[in-house]
C-alpha cells in the first residue's frame, strides 16, 4: 500500500499560476462531497455560521436569505430586516460562507456566486447590483485592504473591490478547489488547497505568491493563526503547523484518527482539535505533543470547538453536545438534541454558545451546564 507520508514537503517559492493535478485524490474529493452535500449542485442547502455584532446576530434561516435581529428576554429572537426582502425579487442561492462584518457593512456571498454588501442597520445593498464570481463559493472570504478575496470551488481566488464589488484581480487557474477559509496576517493572505494538497502565501497587495508548501492531504478545515503558527487541517489526519515568517516551514505535524473538517481553536500554549471519528486533542502549541484525547465512538465533529467559562464545548453533527474540561480532556455534561444537524460552526454570545442548526433553527447552550434552549418562532 501506498505510503503518503513519504512524499516530500518543502516550502519553495513558485508561481502563482502553476497547478498540480493529483488523480489520486479523487476518492477523498468524492467522500468529502458526499460529507458536505455539496455534491448535490442542483439543489445545494447552505449552512453558513451566523455572526454577530453588538446584539444583532445575523443568520441564515431560511436558505438564500440573511436575517438580523436579536434576542429579546423572552427569549425569542426579534428580526429587524432580512435580505433578499420579497420586494427585492431576487434569489442569493444557497449561503456556506460566513457572512464578514466590517465598517457597517455586511459582505455576503453565496454558493452561486452571488456576492453582495449590504448596511448593517437596514439590511439594505450598499452596492449598486450584485457581483458575480465565477464558480461555487464554500469557502469564508477575507477582507484585506478594502479588498475581499473570495476562494472558489473552481480554484480561483477572485478579489473584488469592497466600496463597489467590481472585480479588481484573479489569482490561481481555475482548477482545483479551495474549501477552506483563508486567514491573514502582516500584509499576506493564506490559502489552503483542497485538490492541490497545499498552502500558499499571498501578497495582499499584489497576490504575488510569497511561498507555498505541500502537503500530503487535501486542506479541509478553516485555517487559523495561533502563536507565530498557520494550522491547516487536513484529509490525511493530520494537523500542520506552518512558521509564517520561515517561508511556511513546517514546524510539526500531529497525527490524529481522522479526517479534520472543524477548524482547531488555540487558546494560551495549546490548540485543540476535533476530528470526523469522535475524538478531541489538546496538543502543545510549541511542539505539536499530545496533552490529552477525548474520544466517542459515533460522534462526528464537525463545527469549531468553543472554549467558554473554562469548558470546551463539542457538537457533533447530529447534535449531541459534550463539555470537556479544557485541562484533563474529561467529559464534565453531555446533551444529546434528537432531530438535530449542527454543521456550521458556533458563535459566544452574552455569556452563551448559539448555534445555527441546518434547518435554521437557533440554540442557545449554557458552557457550564449544557443546557440548552431553544429559540421559539421569530417576531417581527
Amino acid at each position: 500500500m501506498l505510503d503518503l507520508r513519504s512524499s516530500v514537503r518543502v516550502a519553495a517559492r513558485r508561481p502563482v499560476f502553476h497547478v498540480k493535478h493529483r488523480l489520486g485524490l479523487l476518492a477523498a474529493a468524492l467522500a468529502v462531497l458526499v460529507l458536505t452535500a455539496c455534491g448535490q449542485l442542483a439543489s445545494p442547502e447552505g449552512w453558513a455560521a451566523p455572526v454577530a455584532e453588538g446584539d444583532l446576530v445575523l443568520a441564515q434561516l431560511d436558505r438564500g436569505t440573511l436575517s438580523a435581529g436579536s434576542f429579546a428576554s423572552s427569549g425569542t429572537f426579534n428580526e429587524r430586516w432580512r435580505f433578499p426582502a420579497e420586494s427585492d425579487d431576487l434569489d442569493l442561492g444557497a449561503i456556506y460562507a460566513t457572512p464578514l462584518i466590517d465598517g457597517g457593512v455586511v459582505y455576503v456571498v453565496s454558493f452561486d456566486g452571488n456576492a453582495t454588501a449590504l448596511n448593517l442597520e437596514t439590511g439594505r445593498p450598499v452596492w449598486s447590483a450584485l457581483a458575480r464570481v465565477d464558480g461555487h463559493v464554500v469557502s469564508t472570504p477575507i477582507l484585506q485592504n478594502g479588498r475581499l478575496f473570495v476562494p472558489t470551488g473552481s480554484g480561483e481566488v477572485v478579489v473584488l473591490n469592497a466600496e463597489d464589488g467590481s472585480v479588481a484581480a484573479r489569482y490561481f487557474e481555475q482548477n482545483g478547489r479551495i474549501w477552506a477559509a483563508p486567514v491573514a496576517s502582516a500584509g499576506a493572505v493564506y490559502v489552503g488547497k483542497f485538490d492541490d494538497r497545499a498552502v500558499v502565501a499571498l501578497s495582499a497587495s499584489s497576490g504575488e505568491a510569497l511561498w507555498e508548501v505541500d502537503l500530503d492531504g487535501a486542506v479541509s478545515s478553516d485555517l487559523v493563526l495561533g502563536g507565530g503558527l498557520l494550522l491547516a487541517g487536513s484529509l490525511d489526519h493530520v494537523l500542520y503547523a506552518l512558521d509564517v515568517d520561515a517561508q511556511g516551514r513546517e514546524v510539526w505535524a500531529f497525527r490524529t484518527d481522522g479526517w479534520i473538517v472543524a477548524a482547531p481553536v488555540v487558546a494560551g500554549d495549546r490548540v485543540y482539535v476535533a476530528t470526523l471519528r469522535g475524538s478531541v486533542y489538546a496538543v502543545d502549541l510549541a511542539t505539536g505533543t499530545e496533552d490529552w484525547r477525548f474520544e466517542e465512538a459515533g460522534l462526528e465533529f464537525r463545527s469549531r470547538p468553543v472554549l467558554l467559562g473554562g469548558i470546551l464545548v463539542v457538537a457533533d453533527r447530529d447534535g449531541r453536545l459534550r463539555g470537556l474540561n479544557p485541562a484533563t480532556g474529561t467529559l464534565e455534561w453531555q446533551s444529546n438534541l434528537e432531530g438535530t444537524d449542527l454543521f456550521a460552526d458556533p458563535i459566544v454570545l452574552n455569556g452563551e454558545i448559539v448555534y445555527l442548526t441546518k434547518s435554521g433553527e437557533l440554540l442557545r447552550v449554557t458552557p457550564s451546564d449544557g443546557a440548552v434552549a431553544r429559540v421559539p418562532e421569530l417576531e417581527a
